[in-house]
């Protein structure tokens, strides 16, 4: 009696191992799908997103020919503007993370190279926004509001929404974040 009373519990203790492993093989695979879904197509995902994701949102605009032309002239000139501007302040933050390296920080040049890629922002940003409205130039006035609402309520939509516009924060890479990341850049 004792030894059928040990071989129900032992196979009840067998019965809630297998029961808790397949769940935990079953939540890995759920995370490991959810994370090779934003790999692929969560990024960018935002009406300014790259690649996909920028044409599902011309798509869900409506885009006439004639505006997907002019989006894609918009775009590339962008393009051309920001790249240099881009690389620029790439080589200002190479320097100021040189200048921090010293034994001796010379703050006079740090706090030049700090000014520097302050005004790179600066204009970086109201190119940006000339580019924001030279898009909005070439929108109806429906597209304008379906862009604004997919802008507006995409970005909480958890890791990975709107991350894609990196124009958006030309300073921060992957277009992540928006705050001080810390550390030295």
């Amino acid at each position: 009696m004792n030894t059928n009373l040990q071989l129900k519990k032992h196979m009840m203790k067998t019965k809630l191992i297998k029961t808790a492993g397949l769940f935990l093989m079953a939540s890995l695979m759920v995370t490991s799908l959810n994370a090779q879904f934003s790999r692929q197509g969560g990024r960018g995902s935002g009406a300014y997103g790259h690649g996909n994701a920028q044409m599902s949102a011309q798509f869900s605009l409506d885009l006439t020919a004639e505006q997907q032309e002019a989006m894609k002239t918009l775009r590339a000139d962008n393009y051309k503007t920001m790249k240099p501007l881009k690389n620029s302040m790439q080589e200002l933050k190479a320097r100021e993370r040189t200048l921090m390296s010293e034994e001796s920080v010379d703050m006079k040049s740090v706090n030049r190279v700090i000014d520097e890629q302050t005004d790179l922002m600066n204009k970086m940003r109201k190119i940006q926004v000339t580019h924001k409205v030279g898009v909005k130039e070439i929108l109806t006035d429906e597209q304008e509001m379906r862009l604004e609402q997919r802008t507006r309520y995409g970005r909480n939509k958890g890791q990975g929404a709107n991350r894609g516009y990196k124009q958006d924060r030309p300073y921060h890479r992957n277009g992540a974040g928006s705050g001080y990341r810390g550390g030295w850049n």
